[in-house]
């Protein structure tokens, strides 16, 4: 199970792919019930396992810089396979998503934060991660975990038991790692300077999602995405009944229909051919 939560994970369609990114250290599971709604309506999708950025035994992260530059990578080959790539990611998924949309321009076809993070500063989030900079300096820094607690990025209570109890049983839950280290947030925080910097860049149209009750990161952050992207077609949708973890919480099916309707607009119909290359269902690296 954990080999396959560490690989990447294609679903073969039409000419239009989304790239999506996953929370940090997380895993293709939190964007499931999204993957499988946009596949069902035709579109390819693309969610690559990023070294040092998704879940792993590993505990070494790398840097932003790595992250960012193995993201846009993974752009350019998808953008030479397809003739439409979109850029999509649920938290720190997001903010990496929109530092690939910032570097790549007119040539993302659109953008589709949830939940960007561009600050900690949920009501959730711990106190003591504020910390984390300077705990980072010390010798013990990597030993050095914050973990996750209730209520895990999720309004809805018959999920949030259920993650509870993976909580307590594995490092791995479908929201993500039960702990982060200190030198993952010390390269978070990086991305999000970087992201915030490099939004005037942001060109492709988008449509952003968050949780008025977001307890991870603030409205305050798609506000700010809306503010200062240069793109021409800037949605924000406000939801009222969820907290982070939006492609999971209670309203999963909106998001998905709201994904489904933006990209509809912007993407080649979803019946489109595939092409050969990739007709087999095999994504060849």
């Amino acid at each position: 199970m954990a080999d396959a939560l560490t690989e990447h994970k294609f679903m073969p369609g039409n000419q239009c792919i989304v790239l999506a990114f996953s929370g940090l250290r997380s895993t293709h599971l939190e964007l499931q019930p999204l993957l499988k709604r946009l596949n069902l309506d035709g579109f390819s999708v693309f969610a690559p396992h990023l070294t040092g950025y998704g879940f792993s035994q590993n505990p070494a992260v790398g840097t932003w810089r790595q992250w960012v530059d193995e993201a846009v990578a993974h752009f350019d080959d998808l953008a030479r396979r397809y003739a439409q790539v979109v850029v999509c990611g649920l938290s720190m998924g997001a903010t990496l998503a929109l530092a690939v949309a910032a570097a790549r321009g007119d040539r993302v076809t659109a953008v589709v934060p949830l939940s960007t993070t561009l600050h900690y500063d949920g009501w959730n989030t711990p106190w003591y991660r504020f910390l984390s900079p300077l705990g980072y300096f010390t010798p013990l820094r990597h030993r050095m975990l914050i973990r996750e607690s209730a209520p895990f990025g999720l309004k809805d209570e018959r999920l949030r038991a259920w993650i509870e109890r993976q909580v307590a049983a594995a490092p791995i839950t479908a929201v993500g790692a039960s702990a982060l280290s200190l030198p993952a947030l010390h390269e978070a925080a990086r991305l999000m300077r970087h992201t915030r910097r490099a939004l005037a860049r942001v060109t492709a149209p988008l449509q952003l999602i968050h949780s008025v009750e977001d307890d991870i990161a603030h409205i305050r952050s798609a506000l700010q995405v809306q503010k200062r992207v240069s793109s021409r077609d800037v949605r924000l949708l406000k939801l009222f009944n969820s907290y982070h973890m939006v492609t999971l919480d209670l309203e999963k099916i909106t998001v998905a229909n709201i994904v489904v309707e933006f990209l509809r607009f912007y993407c080649l119909t979803p019946d489109s051919v595939c092409s050969e290359s990739n007709a087999d269902g095999v994504f060849h690296e």
